[in-house]
């Protein structure tokens, strides 16, 4: 009975990776609360200033505005570099083609939708603008949960 459940196991990994679903993305859904949003950047080896004020101002949003959905698992920032091989899949996964702010939701343990919020880049000129957009982003998806 335990050999097959472990040959049952090992031939799940298999399917998986074989049809290219990444165990640490699928980790880091699956270590999420049941319904929650992911709130991910997604930058490559080379940054700009633009770039670094996408991630610093999109954390500091989520440090003052969402600390109570942090605390409670409803909501969580993600960081990661595109260019790391381990990363890549995410260029597939959410059809990225350059820096990105994207939100997730997560529904009974499973991604349902997520937006690449392209628009993040129209507001560089203003961290305000920035942050209203994104805030109001993040305010969609959390009333989704």
């Amino acid at each position: 009975m335990r050999i097959k459940i472990l040959l049952s196991a090992l031939a799940m990994a298999a399917i998986l990776t074989c049809i290219g679903v990444n165990s640490e993305f699928a980790q880091a859904v699956e270590n999420q609360p049941a319904n929650s949003v992911i709130v991910y950047y997604f930058h490559g080896n080379f940054r700009c200033t633009n770039c670094y004020n996408m991630e610093k101002w999109t954390k500091e949003l989520m440090e003052t505005c969402f600390k109570d959905q942090i605390g409670s698992g409803a909501l969580s920032f993600k960081i990661f570099n595109t260019d790391e091989k381990e990363n890549q899949h995410f260029l597939n996964d959410y059809k990225l083609y350059t820096k990105s702010v994207v939100l997730s939701l997560v529904k009974d343990g499973k991604e349902v939708r997520y937006d690449n919020l392209a628009k993040v880049w129209d507001c560089l000129r203003s961290k305000q603008k920035f942050q209203e957009y994104v805030k109001a982003e993040i305010d969609k998806y959390l009333k989704e949960i």
